[in-house]
């Protein structure tokens, strides 16, 4: 069964306009349509030793994850959210979006990637309601990209209710 399927022709040339320079912040280059907000177990940012030390167990990795995969849920149950993969090479790539085929389909792609899976695997999703990004990231931070500060009160309100935080730059 098929995870995703694309979205018409036109809902892929609106989302095109609504969200600029995907690849961009994909590639971690800078742009002006964004500001960076952060989702992450730590209730502060890690000093270098902090982040140096910071080898947790099996079993509080899988907390870790199990924190962020809720904040996941409770953003999907709140509003909608499309997955996107990129076409194309370098200067002629462009976001194609998709949506999930069912909820199984949701659940398992929201699921944080394990700890040496490469970050192709990390999710990659599109709130349009808010027109904001949402990538998965590693040392279980995600990060979202907004083009609104309206969006920050809903980010801080599903990182409260699933237990992780939400920092601001």
């Amino acid at each position: 069964m098929r995870n995703f399927i694309n979205l018409s022709k036109n809902k892929q040339v609106e989302l095109n306009a609504k969200f600029p320079d995907l690849f961009k912040i994909y590639c971690l280059d800078e742009t002006p349509h964004y500001k960076k907000v952060e989702i992450t177990v730590f209730d502060h940012w890690l000093t270098l030793e902090e982040f140096q030390n910071d080898r947790p167990d099996k079993n509080e990795q899988l907390r870790r994850n199990r924190l962020l995969h809720d904040f996941a849920k409770i953003m999907s149950k709140n509003t909608e959210i499309l997955n996107f993969k990129f076409k194309g090479k370098w200067d002629r790539c462009c976001p194609s979006f998709r949506k999930f085929s069912c909820q199984e389909s949701m659940d398992n792609y929201l699921h944080p990637a394990a700890d040496n899976d490469s970050s192709d695997k990390f999710c990659r999703l599109v709130l349009p309601e808010f027109s904001a990004v949402y990538f998965e990231s590693w040392d279980y931070t995600n990060i979202f990209y907004i083009q609104d500060d309206k969006i920050i009160p809903k980010i801080k309100q599903w990182a409260s209710e699933s237990g992780v935080y939400c920092l601001e730059y």
